[in-house]
């Protein structure tokens, strides 16, 4: 059996969140990408384990609504 590795999982989510090509309307899919994230590891090592990288998601994902919005301005 393989062992998970959160690190690459963390890695291809903020990939996905600094994408400079990222819309308004893909806003509520990134979210959900990092609630997948999050609920595949804590099934898989327990509550609190992946705090660490859930606090970075989320961070990562409000400087990528900061970033999205300045961007589309007309």
């Amino acid at each position: 059996m393989n062992i998970p590795d959160i690190k690459k999982d963390a890695n291809f989510v903020l990939k996905v969140l600094n994408n400079t090509n990222n819309k308004v309307i893909h806003l509520p899919s990134l979210q959900r990408l990092i609630k997948n994230f999050q609920k595949k590891w804590c099934d898989l090592l327990g509550p609190g384990v992946i705090d660490f990288y859930t606090n970075l998601l989320n961070k990562n994902y409000k400087n990528a609504i900061q970033y999205i919005k300045r961007n589309e301005r007309p």
